[in-house]
C-alpha cells in the first residue's frame, strides 16, 4: 500500500501541467485510514489506545505515537497510522470501543482503500483553495495543524493544513477525484484571478 496511487495517468499529467513553484498539486500514495466511532466512556478508552490524553475537538488534529487523529463529528474521529501499526491498530480500537459485543460503545471501521490523498502547497495556495472553498483559510482562522471537513465546489473532503509552505492535504472519495482535481487545476491557472 505505501507506493500505490490509484489516481488516473490523464490526471498525474493535468496536475503536473498546472503545477507551479507558486502552488504544486500531486497524488500522495494511498495510506490506512481508520474511522474510529466512540461515545461514553469508549472515548477514555480509544484515547488510551492511541496514547494521547484525550480525542481533539473540531479544529486541531492530534498527534500520537500510532499516527495522526483528526475530530469528524462529535462521535467520530479519523487515524492515520503507520504502515507498520495499521493492523495492530485496528484490533486494539476494536476492543476498546467493545466493537461486536451487544454492549458496544461505538465501531472501528477500516477506510484505507476509501479515501485518496491529494497535496496542494506553495504560497498561492490559500488564493487557490479560496476560489472553490467558502472556508475562511486566513491563517489567524485555519491554523496549521487544524482539519475541518468541507465542500470542494461539490465535494465532500477532508482539508488538513499540514505546515505553513503552506501544505493542505485533501482527502477525498474515489469518484470525486477527478471532479477535485479538474476546480482546483483550472485555480491553479496562471491567469486565474485569486478569489476577492
Amino acid at each position: 500500500m505505501t507506493d500505490r496511487i490509484l489516481v488516473a495517468p490523464a490526471l498525474l499529467a493535468r496536475m503536473a501541467a498546472v503545477s507551479t513553484p507558486d502552488a504544486t498539486l500531486h497524488a500522495l500514495p494511498l495510506r490506512p485510514l481508520i474511522s474510529v466511532r466512540a461515545r461514553g466512556a469508549a472515548c477514555a478508552r480509544v484515547a488510551e489506545t492511541l496514547g494521547v490524553a484525550a480525542l481533539p475537538g473540531h479544529g486541531p488534529m492530534a498527534a500520537s505515537p500510532d499516527g495522526r487523529i483528526t475530530w469528524l463529528r462529535p462521535d467520530e474521529w479519523l487515524v492515520e497510522p503507520s504502515i507498520t501499526s495499521h493492523e495492530a491498530l485496528v484490533a486494539a480500537l476494536s476492543m476498546a470501543v467493545g466493537d461486536g459485543s451487544p454492549e458496544a460503545d461505538g465501531a472501528v471501521v477500516d477506510l484505507s482503500a476509501s479515501r485518496h490523498l491529494l497535496e496542494l502547497s506553495g504560497p498561492r495556495t490559500r488564493d487557490v483553495l479560496a476560489s472553490v472553498c467558502s472556508l475562511d483559510l486566513h491563517p489567524r482562522i485555519f491554523a496549521v495543524g487544524h482539519a475541518t471537513q468541507t465542500l470542494l465546489m461539490r465535494a465532500p473532503v477532508l482539508l488538513q493544513l499540514i505546515d505553513e509552505a503552506p501544505t493542505w492535504r485533501l482527502l477525498v472519495r474515489p469518484s470525486f477525484v477527478p471532479y477535485v482535481v479538474e476546480w482546483l487545476a483550472d485555480a491553479m491557472l496562471p491567469d486565474r484571478d485569486p478569489a476577492p
